[in-house]
């Protein structure tokens, strides 16, 4: 802050013709002591002793109030540039705080998108997830027949539902080979065994309530999806 010193300067220049008049004043003052009734010129115009001492009380007073204004102006001055101080310590305490602000920002921006990266990886396992868990659900039903234990029917006549439940089966000799029909060979009529074209090492159907069975040898079932 840039304070004015003009008005104090012309002050001083006022203070010194005043000091200077009343060294004059004071000098030709001195010359009159004891003559009430002689005169000086002054100003262009004649005063006596008294009318002398009465103008010099008078610039002294003037010059007490100018020194006391001068004072005035000097602690005014003074706490001008201490507020100029302050507002400079503010300004560069805001300015600090601005930068801190727009370094906290990148910080912000910087995490946003290290956060929506992460999201987009997130999405991308999620959906691989999802793939490996539908591939698991197959596995598990393609696998669902060795979470039963097979079941072992000897030679004979059975009934679904009754000496075995309904479902769908996988039927497998357990050791030589025979005929094997359901319902009397209308719904199935083959001969189960292996080591020969002729006979089938495995079928698969579905066996409902009431179908009977006939087998002339011990047969495996196994449930299937």
């Amino acid at each position: 802050m840039k304070f004015d010193t003009s008005l104090i300067n012309k002050k001083w220049v006022y203070l010194g013709l005043i000091a200077l008049v009343l060294v004059v004043v004071s000098s030709v003052a001195a010359h009159s002591v004891g003559f009430n009734n002689a005169s000086v010129l002054l100003y262009d115009k004649k005063v006596t002793a008294d009318e002398i001492d009465g103008e010099i009380t008078e610039l002294r007073s003037e010059l007490k109030n100018i020194e006391e204004k001068v004072e005035a102006m000097e602690e005014e001055e003074s706490n001008k540039q201490a507020e100029l101080d302050g507002l400079q310590m503010k300004y560069e305490e805001v300015s600090g705080l601005v930068s801190q602000k727009e370094n906290i920002q990148k910080e912000i921006d910087t995490l946003v998108n290290q956060v929506d990266e992460k999201n987009g990886e997130l999405k991308k396992i999620s959906g691989e997830v999802s793939n490996k868990k539908s591939v698991l659900d197959k596995l598990n039903k393609g696998i669902l027949a060795k979470k039963k234990e097979p079941r072992t029917l000897v030679a004979g006549v059975f009934e679904a539902g009754k000496d075995i439940p309904p479902g769908r089966y996988k039927v497998e000799p357990v050791n030589g080979f025979g005929n094997y029909f359901v319902n009397g060979g209308s719904k199935v009529n083959i001969i189960l065994g292996r080591g020969d074209d002729l006979f089938l090492p495995e079928y698969v159907f579905e066996l409902y309530e009431g179908d009977e069975i006939e087998a002339t040898l011990s047969v495996k079932y196994t449930l299937v999806e």
